[in-house]
């Protein structure tokens, strides 16, 4: 019976392996597009369920929806850094317009919003202000400019692997 499932699973992996090594060789292009979405979602706040949003995103431009999804996933534990970015971001284009003269300042001041006492409808109120402006518009520019850059990356090393596959060949 274990070399039943043994067996079966082998096949499944054999089969898994050829699809995606069929899809890499065949559209680099879908590929490096799928994970453009994975990461650019990461930027945008999904409440957890972005690799789910990249994964109906991929379906809906019709690009590989493992690497969309794979990558969403892996990428994950660094949400807290790319949310941090984000307000960085947007305090760079907010802060001149709203007047400001400190980028430091209007970033602490927009973190101090969700820690401010007071009632739980207050801590709601503040949490919202907090994910406003800044981080919305931080999110969209760095989800177009690391989903680009990434795209760009993945598709260099595709090409990268795929010229060294037909050297090996050759020689």
């Amino acid at each position: 019976m274990i070399e039943k499932c043994y067996s079966k699973w082998e096949t499944f992996k054999k089969r898994f392996y050829s699809i995606i090594e069929k899809q890499i060789r065949e559209k680099p292009h879908k590929v490096a597009l799928g994970c453009a979405i994975g990461i650019g979602i990461n930027f945008i706040p999904t409440l957890g369920i972005g690799f789910i949003f990249a994964y109906l995103l991929a379906m809906l431009f019709k690009v590989n929806r493992a690497c969309a999804t794979a990558t969403s996933l892996l990428t994950g534990p660094l949400v807290p850094l790319m949310y941090a970015l984000n307000f960085v971001s947007g305090g760079l284009i907010l802060t001149p317009a709203t007047g400001n003269e400190s980028l430091t300042d209007f970033i602490i001041g927009q973190y101090s919003m969700i820690l401010k006492l007071g009632n739980f409808k207050e801590k709601i109120y503040s949490s919202l202000e907090l994910l406003g402006v800044t981080f919305l518009l931080g999110s969209a520019i760095n989800a177009a400019i690391f989903g680009t850059a990434f795209y760009f990356f993945v598709i260099y090393m595709l090409n990268k692997i795929s010229t060294k596959e037909r050297a090996n060949k050759r020689g």
